[in-house]
């Protein structure tokens, strides 16, 4: 799969100036033949949420998700009122957050 060129970020030019969706080399597992999905852009990522401004606000979610084992599990929801659930507990952040 070729990378999803989003198109130039008018407002950077420094380095790269396009926002895309790739397939890069597994971080934690680099001679492992699955991929990673990568969301980049020059300055930050944009969500959106609620983007046809409906009232109701039951469908209007961002899921962050991950799998476990084979079960799929829910880690984390934005609402369009700004509300973020986080599952699990808080744990105390190492120095280095890089990858192995």
């Amino acid at each position: 799969m070729p990378d999803l060129d989003l198109g130039l970020a008018t407002d950077w030019d420094e380095g790269d100036t396009h926002g895309r969706v790739r397939l890069r080399q597994n971080q934690k597992y680099p001679s492992s033949p699955k991929k990673d999905v990568l969301i980049s852009s020059p300055v930050s990522i944009e969500l959106c949420v609620n983007t046809n401004y409906s009232t109701s606000q039951e469908a209007d979610k961002i899921f962050f998700t991950t799998h476990y084992g084979c079960m799929k599990k829910v880690i984390g929801v934005l609402d369009s009122q700004g509300n973020l659930s986080i599952s699990g507990r808080l744990m105390e952040m190492q120095n280095n957050l890089s990858y192995d």
